[in-house]
């Protein structure tokens, strides 16, 4: 036979016996129904009792929605105070701007609710009460008991009468942390943010959430106006700061113009020296050119004079008016001659009137040109003289000139100042009107997409749901508590606990019999030999017979661990079966202490054992004879001061072995395994011991225990017997043994 192995508390508390399967949890809360049951009721009970207490809650809804997209009014204008970007952080932003603990004061303010009483408990006091200090810790949790009995407890300090500065203080705390346990804010992936505020009133709640959502957005518009406000106002004074300074840089140029001279003839044009340098040498360009040309046809003419060519191309000559009236009187008088000089010869007078003419018109020609020659001398000395002043005049404005330039270095210092200045000037001055017209069109990135509306069903739980969260919430504590004590509970019902726990076999499972009082349950196995009692009976015989077939067992010790687990009365009744069975049987009582077999079978003995072992009395004379049965037994009658000597008497010894012999089966009732030794003792001259469990009650303590001390002389029990069981109960709540059919096999009792 396999031992089993030692199960510690633990092992058993959450491992051992029956494992936690569906079907194992079904079985346990359907043997701790009442248990679960009670706490279920109660717990139902109690959850509704508290949801008819709490007064119905309206909760409403907004949602604000944050859009990053501003419309752009003026594409050439940049905004004063850019938009928030289009990040999860800004949401989250938002959110923890709503939840802020200033924002939601000024809400209340707003709206008055520091002295609602709902918010403030102080707000709501009657007239002459004196404002106490709240409830806290233990007695907050607890504020259904009445202050005074947690007082009379320990569990709370007494109320203290506040001052009206602390009671306001205290009244804005305890309101403004209602308020904030009150409102939720929702917030998800999206740009949307969702507000929920519960009241008492569905107006209130609608009013405070629509409030929240209104100020909210006019936060964010007063935050763009103020940074649009600020701007304009620092560019206004920064404006006139910088008005002044380009009048201030213009007038330096100015004044450093007029000082050195530096006068330009148009605005942004160059200066008068410079105009009368660029006049001067223009002219004494012109002047030059016109000399050189003089004085080349001056060369030309008195080369002329020096030989004999013809001044007449001579452009001056040429040009000469009185020149041009003389060569056409030099022609006529050609003419002349030429037409007289046929008709007259070369001594007429009219021919020398003629050549006198003409030698008197060539004096005149070369008295003019002399004329023009003397002019054209006079004008290149003229043009000599214009030209040398001109180059004087000229060398002096140059002088000027030089100077002047150092001059506008400075001068261009002091205008690219005035210029950078008047530029910065306008640039401010375009972002300030910028800036007034942005103050028009501003607008929130955030708005309120739905308005809450007054909510037409309350919100908070009703004693419908209490009750059906209670009974779901203290079904589980019920069940939970259910397993814990089944599995905390150390008593045996099932062959599975003991084959785990004892590494036996159980041999039968003998039902608890409800007999008439003074019945004994032997007889039922004359009355009834088809139950399921003398069925029990009849497993155990045939087990200890078919578990050594070979050499059936001899001598049977019936024992348990403790009195009153029915070993007795199993004893009694298996000896009783077997001699039904035609056997011969001695029933011998080794419960040397509280004998026991003598009252089952409702015998009175004369003599027993005791005096038999000490020679008193006979054998023949101290085993008693059961006429009606066949049954022999050998009872107690009288006790012994020390049960060792008994079991250790050669007497008993010869006893046994004159039962061997004369008898198919001796069965031994011995006294408790865990009560005294004489059990063991009682174990040592049986060849089977069968050891019996009363179900439901013999706990696996004191069962693992006596077969442990069996083991420990070298006897190992056949197996187990549970006695007394409640066969009913055993199959219904499924211990998932053979025992579980027990329904289905009732056919084949007769009870």
């Amino acid at each position: 036979m396999t031992r089993a192995q030692p199960i510690d508390l633990e092992q058993r508390l959450f491992d051992g016996g029956e494992s936690l399967e569906v079907s194992g949890v079904f079985s346990i809360l359907r043997r701790r129904k009442w248990l679960v049951l009670g706490v279920v009721v109660a717990g139902t009970v109690l959850t509704t009792a508290v949801g008819l207490q709490i007064p119905p809650s309206y909760t409403a809804e907004a949602e604000l929605v944050f859009d990053p997209r501003q419309p752009n009014y003026l594409d050439q204008i940049e905004a004063v105070v850019t938009g928030l970007p289009a990040e999860p952080s800004t949401i989250v932003t938002q959110i923890r701007l709503l939840q802020s603990r200033s924002f939601q004061a000024r809400v209340m303010e707003d709206l008055g609710l520091f002295d609602d009483p709902e918010f403030n408990p102080y707000a709501g006091l009657p007239e002459g009460v004196a404002p106490t200090t709240p409830r806290e810790g233990l007695a907050a949790v607890l504020s259904f008991v009445p202050r005074d009995w947690l007082v009379a407890l320990g569990l709370a300090e007494p109320p203290r009468v506040l001052t009206p500065e602390e009671a306001e203080r205290r009244g804005r705390e305890i309101a403004l942390g209602r308020f904030r346990a009150s409102l939720e804010i929702l917030g998800d992936q999206s740009y949307v943010i969702g507000i929920a505020f519960t009241a008492e009133d569905p107006e209130k709640a609608a009013r405070i959430v629509n409030r929240i959502a209104e100020m909210f957005v006019e936060d964010h518009l007063k935050t763009k106006l103020l940074a649009t406000n600020r701007a304009s106002l620092w560019l206004e004074e920064r404006l006139q700061t910088l008005k002044e300074e380009v009048r201030q840089a213009e007038e330096a140029v100015e004044r450093f113009r007029a000082e050195n001279g530096l006068v330009a003839a148009e605005a942004e044009g160059p200066t008068l020296s410079d105009q009368e340098l660029a006049e001067l040498n223009r002219e004494l360009i012109r002047l030059r050119t016109e000399l050189a040309d003089k004085r080349a046809r001056l060369a030309e003419v008195r080369k002329l004079q020096q030989g004999d060519g013809s001044l007449d191309s001579v452009p001056e000559v040429a040009a000469s008016p009185i020149i041009a009236a003389l060569r056409n009187e030099e022609t006529e008088l050609l003419r002349q001659e030429a037409e007289l000089s046929t008709l007259y010869g070369e001594k007429h007078p009219r021919m020398q009137q003629l050549r006198r003419e003409k030698a008197n018109l060539q004096k005149k020609i070369r008295t003019e040109i002399n004329r023009i020659v003397k002019t054209l001398e006079i004008d290149v000395r003229g043009l000599a003289a214009s030209v040398a002043a001109l180059e004087a005049q000229l060398a002096g404005v140059k002088e000027r000139t030089v100077a002047n330039r150092e001059l506008e270095v400075e001068l261009r210092e002091l205008e690219r100042v005035a210029e950078t200045k008047r530029q910065l000037y306008q640039d401010f001055l375009r972002r300030y009107q910028e800036t007034r017209e942005q103050q028009e069109i501003v607008e929130p990135e955030v708005r309120i997409v739905t308005k809450a509306q007054p909510p037409a069903s309350p919100s908070s739980p009703g004693p419908k749901l209490f009750a059906a969260i209670g009974f779901g919430l203290f079904f589980l504590i019920g069940s939970f508590a259910a397993i814990l004590l089944e599995r905390m509970d150390r008593r045996l019902r099932s062959a599975k606990e003991v084959e785990a726990l004892l590494g036996l076999p159980t041999l039968a499972r003998v039902p608890l019999l409800k007999l008439r009082r003074g019945a004994k349950p032997f007889r039922y196995l004359i009355d009834k030999p088809l139950s399921a009692y003398a069925e029990a009976i009849r497993a155990i015989y045939t087990g200890l017979k078919l578990g050594s077939a070979d050499r059936p067992p001899k001598v049977v010790m019936v024992a348990s661990s403790l009195p009153e687990e029915g070993k007795t009365t199993i004893a009694v009744s298996l000896a009783f079966f077997a001699a039904r069975s035609h056997k011969r049987v001695l029933l011998v009582d080794l419960d040397l202490r509280h004998p026991s077999v003598h009252r089952e079978l409702g015998w009175q003995p004369g003599t027993g054992i005791v005096e038999y072992v000490t020679g008193e009395r006979s054998l023949e004379e101290a085993i008693q004879h059961d006429t009606e049965t066949g049954l022999y037994f050998l009872p107690v009658k009288g006790q012994t001061t020390n049960p060792t000597d008994v079991f250790e008497s050669p007497k008993l010894q010869e006893l046994m072995a004159w039962a061997r012999e004369h008898f198919d089966l001796v069965v031994l009732d011995s006294a408790p395994v865990a009560s005294v030794t004489d059990a063991r003792l009682a174990a040592l001259l049986a060849d089977k011991v069968v050891f019996v469990i009363r179900w439901g009650e013999t706990e696996e303590a004191a069962a693992a225990d006596s077969v442990q001390m069996l083991r420990a002389i070298g006897v190992e029990p056949a197996g187990a017997v549970f006695s007394m069981v409640d066969l009913k109960k055993h199959a219904q709540y499924g211990y998932g043994d053979v025992g579980r059919y027990y329904g289905k096999t009732t056919k084949y009792y007769v009870d």
